[in-house]
């Protein structure tokens, strides 16, 4: 019998996955880290008990804990970041077991170039990307073939060097047009007619095949415990309302659900956590419900989310428990013939006044802190979940409330 967990961000991401799934993978025996949706984008903070730190991209966040990791196919895997994220873990004393399926997407230096430019052209209109060509990899690979590179193929520097080539000669010029962008600018004029650009991405990507296992779903069945691990929030999923300011990923259970049954696991219990912080973030262009001019609490510090061009700095809103109710609700609707146990995990909660701000049964609350933490549990109607008063898993406290 398989012990599953999933850990799912409930709003605009930053909601302390990678934390809560550093914690998860503590409790597991002979277990592996999934990740089901984005790519190198993701930037899940991980604090150990004895302060190393490290934002994981494309490494589960149970690494620090020696947890493998399974890239599944509908994760985008990206040879630039991979490496030097790889190296950073090295200097830190973790070197990770990796497996990627073999039907991974791969991203281009091409992608992450036509992703700037048009975050840059779009000026006040930025869709809130953060420049790491995720959307541009899946929109290539989905276009020809002929333009399409995946895992598998990367075994093959011949076909890697004749797909890059196509994607030069014939691909960017018109991606760039159907993106409006008529002129390219002087900054990317140089990178992209240079050939030292190319031969350090098969670089990367030599390098990257020396420190993974190329494989498939499979990979599971050595393993007791499966904790797959989300990128970004439900409020950013692809086909939420909030389009176009939303990532090109599911993120939430309906890639689970898929893997799950796939792997044969259908009748298995699985733990749903749905992560969220005392407060709402938004780290990049969008519509934000509540938004407010600054941080709400003076103790906020956030060393992750740093501004840069594409996203800007980091939007702070209070959160609203009727959003976050109706958010999760709408996600078990992809939770079709999984026998499943949900619970809610709160971050931040160091980081709070005495009374704390936020919306209830369409209300503005003032109220404590212990009576909001109670007012989250009935909004989701669970009586189980993970309180975090910190940045490592020392931190959490695992609780159980009588809603009667």
């Amino acid at each position: 019998m398989k012990n599953i967990k999933v850990v799912i961000g409930a709003n605009f991401g930053d909601e302390g996955k990678g934390l809560m799934t550093d914690y998860l993978s503590s409790t597991l025996n002979n277990g592996i880290v999934v990740r089901f949706n984005g790519g190198a984008q993701a930037g899940h903070t991980v604090v150990t008990p004895n302060g190393h730190r490290h934002v994981f991209g494309h490494f589960g966040s149970g690494s620090f804990l020696g947890l493998p990791t399974y890239l599944s196919r509908f994760f985008v895997v990206n040879p630039i970041t991979y490496i030097k994220e790889f190296n950073s873990l090295k200097s830190k004393n973790v070197k990770p077991a990796v497996f990627i399926d073999k039907d991974c997407y791969v991203t281009t230096p091409y992608d992450m170039i036509i992703n700037q430019m048009a975050e840059m052209v779009r000026g006040r209109n930025k869709h809130g990307s953060c420049g790491l060509g995720f959307n541009e990899t899946i929109q290539r690979s989905i276009s020809k073939n002929c333009f399409k590179l995946t895992v598998e193929d990367l075994k093959n520097e011949a076909l890697v060097r004749k797909v890059l080539k196509n994607i030069k000669d014939l691909y960017l010029q018109k991606r760039l047009m159907e993106l409006g962008i008529d002129n390219i600018p002087d900054m990317f004029l140089d990178i992209i007619s240079s050939k030292e650009i190319i031969e350090n991405y098969l670089l990367d990507i030599k390098n990257m095949l020396h420190t993974i296992t190329v494989t498939n779903l499979k990979i599971l069945n050595s393993y007791d415990d499966v904790l797959f691990e989300g990128a970004q929030g439900l409020l950013l999923d692809q086909n939420h309302e909030f389009f176009p300011h939303v990532t090109r990923s599911n993120t939430g259970m309906k890639n689970v659900n898929e893997l799950i049954k796939e792997a044969g696991y259908s009748m298995e219990n699985v733990e749903i956590v749905y992560a969220t912080r005392a407060y709402m973030t938004r780290h990049g262009a969008g519509p934000f419900p509540n938004e407010l001019e600054t941080k709400p609490y003076e103790k906020i510090e956030d060393l992750t989310n740093i501004p840069n061009p594409y996203q800007d700095t980091l939007r702070f809103g209070l959160l609203d428990l009727d959003l976050l109710s109706k958010t999760i609700q709408n996600d078990l609707l992809n939770v079709k013939g999984l026998k499943y146990k949900i619970k809610i995990s709160i971050s931040c909660l160091d980081q709070l006044d005495e009374k704390i701000d936020y919306y209830y049964n369409s209300n503005k609350m003032k109220t404590s802190v212990g009576n909001f933490i109670k007012n989250v549990f009935k909004a989701i109607d669970v009586s189980e979940g993970y309180l975090s008063y910190g940045d490592s898993r020392e931190t959490i406290k695992n609780i159980i409330y009588s809603l009667n």
